[in-house]
């Protein structure tokens, strides 16, 4: 049963009163013996993946499964129940149903709503209970506010360390043309930062082997050990290997019992006092560089955000190996080594991983809706149920950028969002396509109700005001968008309704521009 002291209690770390750390490892636990549950977590997106905050580490669900959950979730409009079968989510159900159960779930109400989720696994063999469904949803706002301050504690910590790091690659950078000697000092400036005891960068030739090993540390007295390690290069590394095949970073918070690592490695952490290990890939596009490898005496969680940090450190010093190679290769030429240390410096600005979020706009990006494109399709065709996506193209958009600057052009693209935002329904997904272009997938949409949708919102984007400082008067824009919906012949085939969405929009564009136009079969009409 609920219990008033328990929802007291969680209100109590939500105000404010306790460090944003202790508020989260407070409020899990609590809400596990609220809900009688094996296990708590409180997910959270990033800009690739989906991490947590937990009772336990083994939730158990993937990305997929959080992602299938979470849409969901966001199309039922409440809380829901599920199962997991061969690690695949199945037999969603409202949180109400008295049916068996692993898993309960509940979007939560977060500023940044950007996927955040209250995850918890039981089970529950009648269900999670009218008592337990009324604690969930009452307890909602104060996770809310619990994991909003986590996660402001979290994104800032992170960005002070990055432009630490940041700085001091280069500063490092800036005083040597030799990559050794650059590597060796950015491993010193990511290990002053972190305060992990010892960074090594790995570079690898086509042929995985080892090319060039660079080591730093923080710790004093350790030039004899960083001379055996590099002699170590061309020794062989399963946990290195793993890295450059998957592509994936692997943590060992106990690297001295951790099976995953070979019987004389363990016994090497043994020796060396060495407690915690982690390797991440270097990554630059498509080609994998090397693996950045961190080693700690003192024992390290590894928690989401510790990752997500040396994620974005990897990211940069695979910038840096690819910058000061090509700088190498051009070194006869002043002109261009400087245009090549401009490029590097803005590719150092660029996230390097692959989003599902576009960081302009805080839309999904072109990656997630291809995925959720698919997903609705198969949907629709299982229940005979209409799905339509209409595409979207701002008039003129180049105008601002030449006339007023790509920081005001920035800053109309967030003000467009916004407005398709507030145009979607809770089941509606809105996403930035590239450049000034936008997806909208309308499941459950007839074609007749989705030219409906199309016109509000062109309607809405051309009586709205955008007012900016560069501005002299508040600016009004508008938008051509092309409707097209989903038939036997696109269900397995979603890239061809977004093709026949777009033929739409650019006929839309030839007619004269701010219309909706609509693909029925093979031809277009204006709405």
């Amino acid at each position: 049963m609920a219990s008033i002291h328990g929802l007291t209690e969680l209100a109590a770390l939500s105000s404010g009163a306790f460090a944003p750390d202790e508020a989260v490892q407070r409020a899990a636990p609590l809400l596990k013996e609220e809900l009688s549950a094996e296990a708590v977590f409180l997910v959270y997106g990033t800009e690739s993946s989906f991490r947590s905050f937990g009772t336990c580490s083994n939730m158990k669900l993937d990305d997929t499964a959080l992602w299938f959950v979470n849409r969901d979730l966001t199309t039922r409009g409440g809380p829901c129940t599920f199962d997991l079968r061969d690690g695949r989510v199945v037999d969603f159900h409202d949180i109400s149903s008295r049916r068996a159960c692993d898993y309960a779930a509940a979007l939560i109400p977060t500023r940044s709503n950007t996927g955040e989720m209250l995850v918890v696994r039981g089970p529950w063999l009648r269900g999670l209970g009218v008592s337990r469904a009324r604690c969930l949803r009452v307890a909602l706002p104060s996770v809310a506010l619990v994991l909003d301050r986590r996660l402001d504690f979290s994104r800032a910590q992170r960005q002070r360390n990055q432009v630490n790091a940041l700085a001091n690659i280069t500063r490092v950078m800036s005083e040597s043309e030799d990559l050794e000697m650059v590597l060796t000092g950015i491993a010193g400036a990511i290990a002053a930062v972190t305060g992990i005891d010892y960074i090594c960068v790995d570079l690898v030739g086509p042929d995985g082997r080892v090319t060039l090993r660079c080591i730093n540390s923080t710790r004093p007295g350790v030039e004899q050990l960083r001379v055996i390690w590099k002699q170590a290069k061309d020794r062989p590394d399963a946990v290195r290997d793993a890295v450059l095949s998957t592509r994936q970073p692997m943590t060992f918070p106990d690297a001295q019992t951790d099976e995953r690592i070979s019987e004389g490695g363990r016994n090497y952490f043994i020796r060396t006092l060495l407690r915690s290990t982690a390797t991440f890939p270097l990554l630059a596009k498509d080609e994998v560089l090397g693996v950045l490898s961190v080693a700690s005496h003192r024992p390290r969680e590894f928690t989401a955000t510790e990752v997500e940090l040396l994620e974005g450190l990897a990211a940069q010093v695979a910038t840096a190996i690819q910058g000061i190679q090509l700088y190498q290769k051009l070194a006869e030429s002043r002109e261009e080594l400087q245009r090549l240390n401009e490029q590097l410096q803005r590719s150092m600005r660029i996230e390097h991983h692959v989003a599902r979020t576009d960081t302009l706009t805080g839309l999904p990006n072109r990656r997630y809706i291809e995925e959720a494109m698919e997903a609705e399709c198969a949907r629709a065709a299982r229940y005979d149920q209409p799905v339509c996506v209409a595409m979207a193209d701002l008039d003129y958009f180049k105008k601002i950028n030449d006339g007023y600057g790509h920081q005001t052009g920035d800053d109309a693209l967030k003000f467009v969002a916004g407005l398709a935002r507030q145009a979607c329904r809770s089941a509606d997904l809105v996403s930035r396509w590239g450049g000034d272009e936008f997806v909208f997938i309308l499941p459950s949409t007839t074609l007749k109700n989705a030219k409906r949708f199309a016109e509000r919102f062109r309607q809405a984007l051309a009586s709205a005001a955008f007012a900016h400082p560069k501005l002299k008067k508040p600016a009004r824009m508008t938008i051509s968008l092309g409707v097209a919906q989903a038939g036997p012949d696109t269900f397995a085939n979603a890239n061809l309704l977004l093709e026949r969405a777009d033929k739409a929009l650019y006929a839309a564009k030839a007619a004269g521009r701010n219309r909706t136009m609509v693909a029925e079969d093979k031809a277009a009409h204006a709405a």
